[in-house]
């Protein structure tokens, strides 16, 4: 009965998947309006409990060690930016290079994912 059901299931799950219509994908066109340039930083408690949860993170606190074993001073947590768009975490992280230029490091849903350009 178990072997029965099993199979019944499995044939159930195979034909929803040829059967059901899935979901394409569709390119921007010229008339598409694009809203990714108007991106704001999250502030507040839903930006701090993010950069709270980034920097107590083992991927934060290796990327902070070779980073400053290669010269580079962390500018504190009060320096973070999150942004949040389409199920995406993104986190620039400030650090100052041996010359002493601001460079921001991005971790995107929590892995680091190395310097970013500027948002402005």
């Amino acid at each position: 009965m178990k072997k029965l059901l099993t199979v019944l299931c499995g044939i159930i799950i195979a034909l929803s998947l040829f059967v059901t219509s899935g979901n394409t994908a569709k390119a921007a066109g010229p008339d598409d309006v694009c809203t990714c340039h108007n991106l704001l930083p999250l502030q507040g408690a839903d930006r701090n409990k993010i950069v709270a949860n980034l920097i107590s993170s083992d991927v934060f606190k290796g990327a902070k060690k070779d980073l400053q074993e290669d010269g580079y001073k962390w500018n504190g947590a009060n320096s973070i930016e999150v942004y949040q768009f389409e199920g995406v975490t993104a986190v620039g992280v400030l650090f100052t290079n041996k010359e002493g230029i601001l460079e921001r490091h991005a971790f995107v849903n929590g892995y680091y994912v190395g310097p970013a350009p500027d948002i402005e």
